[in-house]
């Protein structure tokens, strides 16, 4: 009689088992994005000299590094290139430094999308160091760049612009 009762328990146990790993896979069955990453493309030389470009005040070269038709979120708000140009100038205009102090992180990311194009994003952690006059204050940011056809068509940036205001008075 024990034996009955635990093969019953086992044979249970083994059925329970069994239908949770057919309900997970049924779940899962839904596409996910799926990619590599990737720590030297070309891409992440674009994005290192979109930095310097910014240091030097290159407004010409950074251009040369964007769609036509980029759009940057600066801590959500959304700006044309021209309009980004246009800060980065105010900026020289305004005698303000920029330094790239560190780079913390930098990778590209290249995956699959829901309609089934590729992705590709460089996605980097840096400090920038903005100088006026003796004021001096570093800025952390993370900074997410899409790439179509070798061109950034858009950027996110995020960082607390707090430091930065003091700056600017």
């Amino acid at each position: 009689m024990k034996k009955i009762l635990i093969y019953l328990l086992v044979a249970t146990s083994f059925v329970a088992c069994k239908n949770e790993v057919t309900n997970t896979e049924s779940a899962n069955k839904e596409p996910k994005p799926v990619g590599f990453e990737y720590d030297s493309t070309a891409n992440i030389d674009n994005i290192k000299a979109s930095f310097e470009d910014m240091a030097n005040y290159d407004t010409t070269s950074y251009k040369s590094k964007y769609a036509d038709t980029a759009s940057f979120y600066d801590n959500g708000k959304k700006m044309t290139l021209a309009e980004n140009v246009n800060l980065i100038k105010t900026w020289e205009s305004l005698g303000i430094k920029v330094k790239i102090s560190k780079i913390w992180s930098i990778w590209e990311s290249r995956y699959t999308k829901d309609d089934k194009t590729e992705g590709i994003t460089v996605l980097s952690y840096l400090t920038v160091t903005l100088t006026k006059g003796d004021k001096s204050v570093d800025v952390i940011m993370n900074q997410n760049d899409d790439f179509v056809n070798g061109k950034i068509v858009r950027e996110l940036l995020f960082y607390d612009p707090t430091n930065i205001n003091n700056l600017m008075k």
